[in-house]
């Protein structure tokens, strides 16, 4: 081989080297689309909120945290805020968080969800809408870590009624499951429950930073003074479960209520958990809970007990 050719062949293997490394560092830049991964079944928006309004209620669903109600309205009033998560959360035994927007375990993977107004299955093609009916229905799909779980949110101009069906896909055991979450303001002064022998109790709420009540219950009521409102949550079917409670957390950024299924349970594949809890605000209540315990009775007339 001459000079020439030798020199040749070395410059040629040393620009193949670089422009390897270069490639190298560089890879070959894909479509945003392609490598991003979904979350949600294909068609389940994944951003955005879908608001669903009657007469009296309004509620923003947000797809970020799994489809899960991101605040409450009666009327022209605030009465649930979004400084906390709504629906189901559950932290498995020795394990973090999962369900509606928590990622610390894992995240609620959604794979449908079906909106009926006044009857009539209404297509969700985009988000960032309002809904208007008399009757709305949104219905969910989805997995919570061994979980499948069908959620109905039902709106009209007297209730919000939310029911969820879980069902263990296969053996496992949780430390902690709330089966339902309320983010009720911090105006909220004081409380009322009736137990499951029908009994009352009463409290005040005074930003404690402890969890109250703390029983099992049929119903629980906060009063907001302000706006004379009662907030009233009924379960049909009192959640019961290995040391289920009610719980008010007693915090100044808000009231939240808990329904609280277990602190650690175990569950065979195939075991079913089924519960409904109606949202009611009970106007021209004073604080002395005649209205409230009005609305009450005739919400249980309507929707009887379950045992």
């Amino acid at each position: 081989m001459t000079v020439k050719k030798l020199i040749l062949a070395s410059w040629l293997a040393l620009v193949f080297v670089s422009t390897n490394d270069v490639l190298s560092a560089n890879p070959k830049s894909t479509d945003k689309k392609e490598s991003s991964q979904r979350l949600y079944d294909i068609g389940v928006p994944e951003k955005g909120y879908l608001t669903l309004k009657t007469e009296n209620y309004t509620l923003p669903i947000d797809a970020a945290s799994g489809w899960t109600i991101e605040k409450m309205f009666y009327r022209d009033q605030q009465i649930g805020l979004n400084n906390g998560h709504y629906g189901t959360v559950l932290r498995p035994k020795n394990g973090e968080w999962w369900g509606t927007g928590h990622k610390e375990g894992g995240r609620e993977i959604v794979h449908r969800i079906q909106l009926i107004v006044d009857g009539k299955n209404v297509p969700i093609t985009k988000t960032d809408e309002t809904i208007t009916g008399k009757r709305i229905q949104f219905i969910k799909e989805s997995t919570i870590w061994k979980f499948k779980v069908r959620a109905k949110i039902i709106l009209t101009k007297d209730y919000i009624e939310e029911q969820t069906e879980m069902t263990a896909l296969e053996d496992c055991e949780t430390d902690l499951l709330y089966y339902f979450m309320h983010s009720f303001p911090p105006s909220t002064t004081k409380w009322i429950a009736q137990l499951t022998d029908g009994s009352l109790e009463k409290g005040l709420l005074t930003h404690s930073k402890k969890m109250v009540v703390s029983k099992n219950t049929s119903w629980v009521a906060q009063y907001d003074k302000e706006n004379q409102l009662g907030l009233l949550c009924y379960t049909p079917k009192v959640i019961t479960g290995n040391r289920s409670a009610s719980h008010i957390w007693d915090l100044d950024r808000y009231h939240k209520y808990y329904l609280r299924h277990n602190s650690g349970q175990s569950f065979k594949k195939g075991e079913k958990l089924d519960f409904t809890v109606l949202v009611k605000a009970v106007p021209n209540e004073t604080g002395d809970w005649k209205e409230t315990q009005k609305a009450a009775s005739s919400m249980m007339k309507q929707f009887p007990a379950v045992k």
